[in-house]
């Protein structure tokens, strides 16, 4: 976020008529990032298949679109720990839940909605905010 072409990006999600008036080609920029994004995914499966031998058809079902979303947006989308601590906090709640109830999704669906309500950062934002400034 902080190199020349990670502030183009975030310039270009502000406002992209500024940027295109600044005269960065937005559109090689959002495709630069397209394919970084389609890179990193793509050597995620891979190597997921390469680990387990398979992927089956289940991974287009809609819980593995969804959950990395929610991961991303409960840990903070602005930060660079966000999604790892969004993952963490998710799982650790889902195993503590369903421990003591079978609902365990309705408890993990409340809680989200809690911390969409109270900290709409995220649960990184939220520390950036109230305790360190400079947190990635």
């Amino acid at each position: 976020m902080r190199t020349p072409f990670g502030r183009t990006l975030v310039a270009i999600r502000e406002n992209e008529e500024r940027v295109r008036m600044l005269g960065y080609d937005t559109f090689a920029r959002k495709l630069g990032a397209m394919v970084v994004s389609g890179a990193i995914s793509a050597a995620a499966g891979a190597s997921y298949g390469l680990l387990f031998g398979n992927t089956g058809a289940s991974f287009a079902s809609v819980q593995y679109s969804i959950l990395p979303l929610l991961w991303v947006l409960l840990g903070g989308a602005g930060t660079v720990l966000g999604p790892f601590v969004g993952t963490l906090f998710m799982f650790y709640l889902i195993d503590l839940s369903s421990g003591i109830t079978t609902a365990y999704m309705l408890i993990a669906g409340v809680v989200l909605v809690l911390l969409t309500l109270f900290a709409p950062q995220g649960l990184m934002g939220e520390a950036r905010r109230r305790l360190w400034r400079g947190l990635p």
